[in-house]
């Protein structure tokens, strides 16, 4: 622990009205963070406090209420919600979100990533970071440390302590240096360039590569050597039994931006396209080359949810039989307890269990416009307002919303397929058609409405396996809500259809 820090932890009479100081959780360069309850809403927080010793430098304490007030603009699944920032008796401090299952850079020392997680995160980073560049802003610090994890497994990127306005003049870098952390710096950001999102990119396909074999991509003594190396070396290459991941390494960490994956949005559709001719058992069997070979346990199996995003890769194609194994491995970490609907008569079936929850959780954070948000709404009402009241055209808002309600429907196991597929008004699927409605190219949308199906279908074929036709055909009708063209849907909702009708000359 740095002396900052200790004088720091030791004054714990550092009084923040409001805040109740629970105990020191981490520490940084500039700041230490503590767990604390914030008493008016009595929720557990990262309280992140600034070293008193840089309190008195203006360049820091500008650059702590800069990372508060970026963060908050960045309302997003997997980015940290700020819940507050603000100085008190020359303290300065910032509430966030309390995310307690560790970070990526101990998942990776602790080795037994699957490949399905590792393009999880992956694909959770991509979307995180496209909707903060379409913001305007760009991380400049993409690490595992800065990657933390929710109890459900929901990647969270943290610390946007040196992003940077994109159309900014003005930069927070030491002339002739550059910030970031050499291990993943982009060669553009090495060399104190400007830069933009595909900085970020690069700085995640340097992840992907870590994470993939265990160690950063360029090692030297001194971190000087190593950036040089992101300049001058070329791309890595991947182990021979990663080599169908090689494309995606190359797309990332091309020297020259031009060159890379432009967005992140579209780096998600390429990790999806990819798994389509992935070798037999490579997603679901394959494991991160690190220290000790840790085996994954069935909790960690089912901390990724990248069968729930990534299995379905066509709409019109039927699922691929070595995607199954994931699938399973989803199903029953997200629904362990809907497992044993089908095995208990006591239990409801699994199509009721889903379409009772339908309404609004009261404790999803809202991601409508600040005017929208502002307004007290009684979550035991359905509210009259359209869509087109709520947000106007604005498509950010929707789509934030869409990907909170959607997360929380596919997660959670408590409130399991709410907010999926309605009530109306107040349903992810029904928001990503209305943005295709204004935008029919938008990829994040499309991906939604494939991801809320396949989420579906896995109970309805697992239903109709059971021969429970009633809760297979409601629940290949809910997936058909979000994707009306999906043949496995039509074909399941028509087989169970048939056979509680006693039509049996049908087949799934």
């Amino acid at each position: 622990m740095s002396s900052s820090s200790t004088v720091l932890l030791q004054s714990v009479d550092i009084a923040i009205p409001g805040y109740k100081i629970m105990r020191p959780i981490g520490e940084g360069g500039m700041a230490s963070v503590f767990l604390a309850v914030q008493v008016s809403l009595d929720r557990e927080v990262a309280l992140k406090v600034m070293a008193p010793a840089l309190a008195a430098n203006s360049e820091f304490t500008e650059r702590f209420l800069k990372e508060g007030r970026i963060t908050a603009k960045l309302q997003h699944p997997n980015l940290v919600t700020v819940y507050d920032i603000g100085t008190h008796a020359g303290i300065y401090y910032l509430a966030a979100e309390y995310i307690p299952d560790g970070t990526l850079k101990e998942r990776i020392a602790e080795g037994g990533l699957s490949v399905g997680e590792i393009l999880d995160i992956m694909v959770e980073m991509a979307r995180g970071l496209d909707f903060a560049h379409q913001k305007g802003f760009v991380h400049r610090d993409v690490k595992p440390g800065n990657i933390l994890f929710r109890k459900d497994g929901t990647a969270v990127l943290a610390d946007f302590g040196i992003a940077k306005a994109m159309d900014s003049s003005s930069s927070s870098t030491v002339a002739g240096a550059s910030i970031g952390t050499p291990d993943y710096m982009s060669p553009e950001q090495a060399r104190a360039e400007p830069v933009d999102g595909r900085s970020d990119l690069y700085s995640l396909g340097t992840m992907l590569y870590e994470m993939l074999t265990g160690a950063p991509p360029y090692q030297a003594a001194d971190p000087f050597t190593v950036a040089l190396m992101h300049v001058t070396q070329p791309v890595p290459t991947l182990p021979p039994q990663f080599a169908w991941l090689q494309p995606l390494i190359d797309r990332t960490m091309a020297k020259n931006p031009a060159e890379r994956v432009q967005t992140g949005a579209l780096l998600a559709e390429e990790i999806h396209k990819m798994l389509a001719s992935a070798p037999e058992g490579a997603v679901a069997l394959s494991k991160v080359a690190s220290k000790g070979q840790a085996r994954i346990s069935p909790t960690q199996q089912g901390r990724g949810a990248t069968a729930q995003r990534t299995r379905v890769v066509n709409r019109e194609a039927s699922l691929p039989g070595w995607l199954w194994p994931a699938v399973g491995a989803v199903v029953v970490a997200l629904g362990i307890g809907l497992y044993f609907v089908f095995r208990t008569p006591s239990q409801p079936p699994l199509a009721q269990v889903l379409t009772t929850t339908l309404g609004s959780p009261a404790s999803l954070p809202s991601t409508l416009p600040s005017d929208a948000a502002s307004t007290p709404v009684d979550s035991s009402v359905v509210q009259p307002k359209t869509i087109e009241q709520q947000y106007g055209g604005d498509i950010s808002a929707m789509l934030g919303q869409a990907d909170a309600w959607k997360v929380h429907g596919i997660t959670s196991q408590e409130d399991l397929g709410r907010n999926l597929v309605g009530p109306e008004g107040a349903n992810a699927s029904e928001l990503y058609h209305k943005v295709l409605s204004l935008q029919p190219a938008n990829v994040a949308a499309k991906q939604g409405l494939q991801d809320i199906a396949a989420f579906f279908l896995s109970f309805a074929q697992r239903a109709c396996d059971k021969q429970l036709y009633d809760p297979c055909k409601t629940n290949a009708e809910n997936g058909l809500k979000a994707d009306p063209d999906n043949a496995k849907l039509k074909a399941l909702a028509k087989y169970a259809d048939d056979q509680a009708r006693g039509i049996t000359s049908g087949s799934q």
